[in-house]
Formats: C-alpha cells, structure tokens, sequence
C-alpha cells in the first residue's frame, strides 16, 4: 500500500496570504450573503482532480483559485503567484472570464489562477 510522505497542504496559511490581498477569500462553501456582501473576493477550491507527476512516486493535486469582481477591481497576480509558492503550490496557468452573476444583471470579470499541489508517496 502507498504511504503519502508530502505535507498536506496549511490551507490556513494559504487563505492568510490570499486575504492579504485586501479582498475576502471563501471556500466552495460560501453563502448568497458573502456575495452580496463583497463587490470582489477570492474563491479557492482545494480538492481538485489528480494526474499523475513527473516520476512514477508523484501525483499533482490541483487547486483553484478564482477572483471575482463586479467593480473592476484588480489584484497583482504575479505577486500572489510568487507568494503562495512558498505555501507549496505551483502555478499552471490562468484564464480571465467576463459574464454575469446567476440570476442578476451583474458584469462581473472572474480570474482563475490554476495551481497544483506536488503529492509525493512511498511505496
């Protein structure tokens, strides 16, 4: 049986470095209320699919990272990017969606930054 030997990711610390951005961040859990409530907020989704690593005892688990603004509001991406390296996630990639919010007239622009957790496991 496989053992996992990486460190499980400290989504609170995560979240922490998020929130320092200025805006709210919420899980997939989030409520009518928090939207509402805040114009722009991060939305992260920690239990993403897996696929397989570069060398057979490695698996990249991903995670999701969404920013989302009806008031044109900006975030600096790269600097984001560079500090939730050293809470071990990877980037992958990035898209920018605009739309509107379900069941409104709300313009909002939504941010997705795609990042991976490194798995590693002995066998």
């Amino acid at each position: 049986m496989a053992e996992i030997i990486s460190k499980p990711l400290d989504l609170s610390r995560i979240v922490d470095v998020i929130r320092g951005t200025g805006f709210p961040c919420f899980g997939l859990d989030m409520g009518r209320d928090e939207v509402a409530d805040n114009p722009s907020f991060f939305l992260y989704s920690d239990d993403g699919g897996l696929t397989p690593g570069t060398h057979a005892n490695q698996y990249k688990r991903a995670f999701t990272l969404m920013f989302v603004t009806r008031e044109r509001a900006s975030f600096d991406d790269v600097g984001l990017i560079e500090r939730l390296k050293d809470c071990r996630l990877i980037f992958d990639s990035s898209e920018i969606d605009k739309g509107n919010l379900v069941n409104t007239d709300d313009q909002v622009t939504a941010t997705t930054l795609n990042f991976h957790q490194l798995i590693r496991i002995e066998r």
